[in-house]
């Protein structure tokens, strides 16, 4: 296995860890424009208030993998947000093995955000979005000793501490509903930790109005508005007709399927 330099990020390199995902045709693009000032914003918030976040894999001078994450003190566990090598001609080396390893290595350490103790776990929650032939995540974390929390097969933890269970204490945000809402295409975005988020966003609002073109779609900023975020519940990605819509957009026929069946009510007011 070829050996990599991995790096914690720092000011110094997180202009790198911002672009590592963007495809190089791509920099120019105005989503992705819009998508890395997300990642800068984020990334900038989360080195403020973690000092560690993410870790980056050079080859020589050049990032060629990273894994993003953030400690959660009330399970003082590490949320393992993303792991990614986005360029074929690095695909199994070892990358993204390194990278987990030595996540695992630092997090089995004394913690100032976990009253100097190690953490008890890594955990993640999965998605779709590799390459064609690309390993998928879900398979590379089993592979790499996580278990499955409950029944949701996406959703994995790594124990750090032996005989250790993971037990969620935090539901996830549910979305509250707004009179204002209804009949509308809701579109959240801001910070990321990745910079295809606004990208799918507008893949998502393209989709939607493919299935309505008479519907209105509001985008809102997390930045700009977070009272509107708020009042809904800190809800993420998409809501149509008062209904978060959880299929993701390149998943095209169960997008679809949600996205008419939150539709079917006001399909004859916006023919």
């Amino acid at each position: 296995m070829e050996k990599f330099r991995i790096e914690d990020i720092t000011k110094e390199n997180i202009k790198d860890l911002c672009l590592i995902c963007i495809p190089p045709e791509k920099i120019g693009h105005p989503a992705f424009i819009t998508g890395m000032e997300e990642k800068r914003k984020w990334a900038t918030k989360m080195l403020q208030e973690w000092g560690k976040f993410a870790k980056l894999s050079y080859r020589e001078s050049t990032a060629v993998g990273l894994i993003q994450y953030k400690p959660v003190p009330q399970e003082r566990v590490i949320y393992i947000y993303c792991i990614f090598v986005p360029e074929k001609a690095q695909w199994q080396k070892g990358i993204a093995t390194q990278l987990l390893s030595n996540l695992i290595a630092d997090m089995k350490k004394p913690k100032l955000w976990f009253d100097n103790k190690p953490a008890l776990a890594l955990v993640t929650r999965t998605f779709a979005g590799e390459k064609t032939g690309q390993f998928s995540a879900r398979l590379f974390f089993k592979k790499m000793g996580f278990k499955q929390v409950g029944e949701d097969p996406d959703f994995l933890y790594y124990p750090l501490v032996e005989g250790f269970i993971y037990q969620p204490s935090e539901k996830e945000n549910e979305y509250i509903p707004q009179d204002e809402d209804k009949g509308k295409a809701l579109l959240f975005h801001g910070p990321s930790y990745c910079p295809f988020s606004y990208f799918f966003l507008k893949i998502t609002e393209q989709t939607i109005k493919e299935i309505a073109p008479g519907i209105s779609t509001r985008w809102i900023d997390s930045s700009q508005e977070p009272e509107e975020v708020r009042k809904r519940g800190n809800i993420e990605g998409c809501v149509v007709n008062t209904k978060p819509i959880k299929s993701f957009v390149l998943d095209k026929e169960d997008f679809q399927k949600e996205v008419t069946e939150a539709l079917k009510y006001f399909k004859n007011k916006i023919k």
